[in-house]
Parts: structure tokens; C-alpha cells; sequence
């Protein structure tokens, strides 16, 4: 069960936004595709499913989840800089897909994302604080409520960590959209408020709130340069590579000017 509590928070996992069918046309409308995904292959996400999502919709521009440091100045992926960049089912898609087409490929992360987890060290203090919680939780040191609590988060990351899905289609689902915009309700506050709680874990309480605020800053950010690019690609067909368990935080911060800015589409609604 550790493995499986800790390795959830240690990387960001990929989506990705569609919304193309025929490249470098005008359109009625800015259509914007978010395509939820995951990092590392699995039985129903790869790179080829990437590319094959991107082929059929044949976007005008795609939307990778990575600041802008990841790139060169005329926006190719930076392998000099970073010869292990293509490690991942979203950046190797991308990249098969942009040396046969004629697309734009633009970053649409926080910048800096990397060095200020670099300068806080904060992958190993959140594997360190999630161990200091199950420790008081082994050894039932944990009030009443925040044994609940803590039991809860662990349900949500185990369902999280083992959930299968059939196809990439049924992982951008709207019910795998709520599980995950549920889990990340339970997941935080609750992180933060057992810290609050117990007087061992004070010494993570500045950690804590940081580690929920940033969260909700780099979606905050990404839907704030996605917004950007649609003003700037009028009338174009927007693909968003993103991590699955940002996209259901995106589309919350994004539907409000759906219809408006621009149409929100899913990829499989696309013939």
C-alpha cells in the first residue's frame, strides 16, 4: 500500500485537449479539445494513441503541459537541453505528429514549474509528510476524524492508483472526470487539515498549505494561458495535452466562457 500512497503525488499526470479535424482551416468558431492522459503507457493509452487522437482531429495548434523552458525560440522541443523530454505518451505523440504536419506546438505551463520544485524540494517533503501521517495512522495516534479522513484519502488513491480503463475515450469520461475532481476535494483539504490538527505534523503546516495553494495556481495558470492562445488562434482548432487529473480543474475554470470564447469539445465527438 505505501508504494502505491506515495508514488500518486510524485509525478503530474498528462491530458490532452483536441480539437481539430482538418488543419490550418478556418472555422465558425476557436474549437478547443481537452484530451486527458497518462505520463507512462498503459493497456489503453501509448504514444500511437496520442499521434492517433492528434491525426484525427489534425489540430491548428497543440497545447503541451510544460513551461516555455522545455522549448527552442522557434518552439520545437529542446533535446539538446533535455535529451530525456521525450519520455512520456503525450511529448512522444506530439513530436511524431508535428514532424509530418503543419502545426504550431506552444508551451501552456507555469513558468518555473520545475526550478520551484527544485528550490523546495517538493516531491520528497510531500513523500516525507504523507509518511509522517501514516506513521500517527499505523500506530493509531490520529484523532477520530482525522483517522476518517486519512482512510478516505487512502481509499481515493488506491481506487486512483489501480483504476483500468478500456480505452482513452472512457479515461476523459464525465464520470472519470468526477471521480478524479472528488478525489482532489478529499485529497487536499483533508492533507491540510490533519496537519493542522495534530501537533506532531505542525512542523508541516507551512508545507501543506503550499503544497495545496500551488496546485490550484498552476491549473489557475493553465487555464488562463489556454484562454490566451484561444484569443490568439481565432477561428482555429486547439489541441490540450494535459495530465487527466487537470483536466475536470480546467474545464471548471474554462466552461464558463464556453460558447463564448470558444467551443469545448471532446476528441471522440469528431467524425
Amino acid at each position: 500500500m505505501n508504494k502505491k500512497i506515495f508514488t500518486i503525488f510524485g509525478g503530474c499526470l498528462i491530458f490532452a485537449v483536441t480539437t481539430t479535424i482538418q488543419a490550418q482551416e478556418s472555422h465558425t468558431k476557436t474549437e478547443l479539445c481537452i484530451v486527458g492522459t497518462m505520463h507512462d503507457e498503459r493497456s489503453y493509452i501509448n504514444s500511437d494513441s496520442i499521434y492517433n487522437i492528434l491525426f484525427k482531429l489534425k489540430p491548428d495548434l497543440i497545447l503541451i503541459e510544460l513551461d516555455s523552458s522545455f522549448f527552442t525560440k522557434d518552439f520545437r522541443f529542446d533535446l539538446k537541453k533535455r535529451p530525456d523530454l521525450l519520455s512520456t505518451n503525450e511529448f512522444i505523440g506530439a513530436e511524431k505528429y508535428y514532424s509530418q504536419h503543419n502545426v504550431d506546438l506552444r508551451p501552456f505551463e507555469i513558468t518555473g514549474r520545475n526550478e520551484y520544485y527544485m528550490k523546495t524540494n517538493f516531491f520528497e517533503n510531500e513523500k516525507k509528510m504523507i509518511e509522517d501521517i501514516h506513521k500517527l495512522y499505523k500506530n493509531n495516534m490520529l484523532s477520530k476524524k482525522d483517522k476518517e479522513d486519512f482512510e478516505l484519502i487512502l481509499f481515493g488513491l488506491e481506487v486512483g492508483n489501480t483504476a483500468t480503463f478500456h480505452s482513452v475515450q472512457e479515461l476523459n469520461s464525465d464520470l472519470s472526470m468526477k471521480f478524479w475532481l472528488m478525489r482532489q476535494k478529499i485529497l487536499y483539504p483533508k492533507i491540510v487539515s490533519i496537519v493542522e490538527n495534530e501537533q506532531e505534523l505542525h512542523h508541516w503546516i507551512d508545507f501543506a498549505k503550499e503544497w495545496e495553494a500551488f496546485w490550484h495556481i498552476r491549473n489557475a495558470v493553465m487555464a488562463d494561458n489556454i484562454r490566451k492562445f484561444a484569443s490568439e488562434y481565432k477561428n482555429k482548432r486547439i489541441v490540450v495535452l494535459v495530465g487527466n487529473d487537470h483536466k475536470p480543474c480546467l474545464l471548471n475554470l474554462l466552461l464558463p466562457y464556453d460558447s463564448q470564447d470558444f467551443i469545448i469539445r471532446e476528441y471522440w465527438t469528431y467524425q
